[in-house]
C-alpha cells in the first residue's frame, strides 16, 4: 500500500506547537505520527525515515493478544467463558475466567503481583528497569494461587497480570512457547512483518536521556509471560496496518474483540472495556495507550468513519504522556476533517 507524506504545517497552528515543545525538551527525542483514512495511509514526515524507527508500543500488545486468544476460541482449542483453573495447573480455589482477563474485569490490582513489581520499581524505577523482567510461567501459577480464596469480582481493574495469564493459558494449550506462538500470529496472521517481541537495540530509536543518563530499553525474557501486555516492537506502518485490520478486516477474531463489556463500566459509566480494547459508552471509538520505560504509544480508532491515528513517541519524564494528548487532538482534527490530505506519495 502507498504511503502518503503530511506535514506539521498542514496541522492547525496549535497543534503544531504542541508537537514542536515535546521534541523541543530534549535533542533524543523522538515522535512518529501516522493516520489511517478510508484505505490510505498517511505519515507526517519521510516515510522511509520514520519507519526506520522501532518503538516498543507497550500495552497495545495487550490488544494483539486478545486477538490471539479469540483465535485460539474461534478454533475449539479453548474456551473463553471458562475459568483459568480448567487450563492450568492450580490448586483448587476461586479464579476469574478467560473473558473476565481479556475485559480486564478480573478485579486484579494494576500492579500484581506487588510481591515481585514494588521492589522493582523501587529498585528502578519505571523508566529504567523492566518490573516483569524476571517473570517466568511458575511467577504467574503462584500468583494466582495465592489470590485463590479471593472470589473475582467482576469488575474493572486493567491489569498487566491477567494477559501474562491468558499467556501462559495459549502456551499451555497449544503446546508451544507463547513468544513463538505470539510472532507466528502477528506475522503469519495479522501480516506485521516489522513486528517482533524482541528487537536489535541498534534499529530502534534513539535512547531518551535524562541529563546525561542514558535511561536503557526494558529487557524482555522470551519465557517470560508478560510480553503478552508490553512486549511488542514495532514501526508505525505496521502500527497503521494494524489499524487498518480493526476497521476493514471481518475475521471473527478481530471483530469479537470489539464487542463491549457492559460490566466493565467506570464509575463515569463512560468507559467501557471490549476484549482487549477500550471504548466509550455510545461511541464508535476503540482506543489503547501503551508505556514501557520511556516509550508511549496512542492509538485510536473510529470504525464507523473508517479512520484512524497512531502515535508513537520515545521522551523523557513527564513530557511522555504528551504522546496521549497529542493523537486525541490529532483524532479530533481528523474526525472534523481540519487535516489536509495531499496525495503526495513515497
Amino acid at each position: 500500500m502507498d504511503i502518503i507524506s503530511l506535514s506539521y504545517s498542514d496541522l492547525r497552528f496549535k497543534i503544531a506547537q504542541k508537537i514542536k515543545r515535546y521534541l523541543n525538551l530534549s535533542s533524543k527525542n523522538r515522535l512518529t505520527i501516522g493516520l489511517y483514512k478510508e484505505g490510505r495511509f498517511y505519515i507526517f514526515g519521510n516515510p522511509k525515515e520514520e519507519n526506520r524507527l522501532l518503538y516498543d508500543i507497550g500495552s497495545v500488545s495487550k490488544t494483539v493478544t486478545a486477538h490471539l486468544i479469540l483465535k485460539l476460541y474461534e478454533e475449539g482449542i479453548l474456551d473463553i467463558n471458562c475459568t483459568v483453573d480448567k487450563y492450568l495447573p492450580l490448586k483448587k480455589g476461586k479464579y476469574p475466567t478467560i473473558h473476565q482477563l481479556l475485559t480486564h474485569t478480573a478485579g486484579y490490582h494494576h500492579l500484581t503481583p506487588i510481591e515481585i513489581t514494588i521492589p522493582h520499581l523501587i529498585a528502578g524505577g519505571y523508566a529504567r528497569k523492566n518490573p516483569y523482567e524476571n517473570c517466568t510461567m511458575e511467577t504467574v501459577i503462584k500468583s494466582l494461587e495465592r489470590r485463590r480464596f479471593l472470589k473475582p469480582k467482576v469488575r474493572y481493574g486493567y491489569s498487566d497480570f491477567a494477559s501474562a495469564v491468558a499467556a501462559v493459558i495459549a502456551e499451555t494449550v497449544t503446546k508451544k512457547s507463547f513468544s513463538v506462538l505470539f510472532e507466528e500470529f502477528i506475522k503469519n496472521d495479522l501480516g506485521l512483518i516489522n513486528t517482533v517481541v524482541e528487537a536489535d537495540p541498534k534499529f530502534r530509536t534513539p535512547l531518551a536521556v535524562k541529563g546525561e543518563r542514558i535511561l536503557p530499553f526494558w529487557v524482555w525474557k522470551k519465557n517470560n509471560p508478560y510480553i503478552a501486555g508490553g512486549g511488542m516492537v514495532s514501526n508505525i506502518e505496521d502500527v497503521l496496518r494494524y489499524v487498518a485490520l480493526q476497521i476493514e478486516s471481518d475475521k471473527p477474531y478481530i471483530t469479537s474483540a470489539h464487542t463491549v463489556c457492559e460490566k466493565s463500566a467506570l464509575k463515569n459509566d463512560n468507559h467501557l472495556m471490549c476484549i482487549g480494547w477500550h471504548t466509550y459508552k455510545c461511541s464508535n471509538q476503540l482506543w489503547h495507550v501503551g508505556g514501557v520505560g520511556t516509550f508511549r504509544t496512542s492509538v485510536i480508532i473510529n470504525k464507523k468513519l473508517r479512520l484512524g491515528v497512531a502515535v508513537l513517541g520515545n521522551a523523557k519524564g513527564q513530557s511522555s504522556a504528551n504522546a496521549h494528548y497529542i493523537a486525541k487532538m490529532i483524532y479530533s482534527e481528523l474526525k472534523n476533517k481540519r487535516i489536509k490530505l495531499n496525495y503526495n506519495k513515497y
